[in-house]
């Protein structure tokens, strides 16, 4: 027999999860400015990370 009120909540994010391991409260999610703010820090990073290996590359050919 299922438990059919188990199956529809979604799974707990990573997180919550990680909140409550560590007994802290759930964190708030990001507001729109904050979301920008990320996605432009990730973006910053993995141009960096392209150069990087760009950089690579050239001095192994050379």
């Amino acid at each position: 027999m299922t438990d059919d009120a188990d199956q529809s909540q979604p799974p707990p994010r990573p997180s919550q999860q990680l909140a409550a391991l560590l007994g802290l409260p759930e964190p708030e999610p990001f507001t729109e400015e904050e979301e920008r703010a990320f996605e432009r820090w990730m973006d910053e990073g993995d141009a960096q990370q392209e150069a990087i290996i760009a950089r690579r590359r050239q001095q192994r050919a050379a």
